[in-house]
């Protein structure tokens, strides 16, 4: 965002002409788009019976010894 820092010489002694213009360029500058933040990508549904029934009877038992605490 433009600060008064930003109108380099005197408003008092700009003419008409270069104040209209400044204003036109402070306020273009702020229509311009700012850089959008980077899309956080969706979290995958996962079906647990779709996923069990891929499992072995191995894997089975490990996972229930895991759950267990075991």
């Amino acid at each position: 965002m433009a600060t008064i820092n930003d109108l380099g010489k005197s408003i008092t002694s700009a003419t008409d002409e270069e104040l209209i213009e400044r204003l036109r360029d402070l306020r273009q500058s702020r229509r311009t788009p700012k850089a959008k933040r980077k899309s956080t990508a969706k979290k995958k549904e996962v079906n647990v019976k779709v996923e069990l029934a891929k499992m072995t009877p191995e894997m089975k038992a490990q996972l229930l010894k895991q759950l267990e605490g075991k």
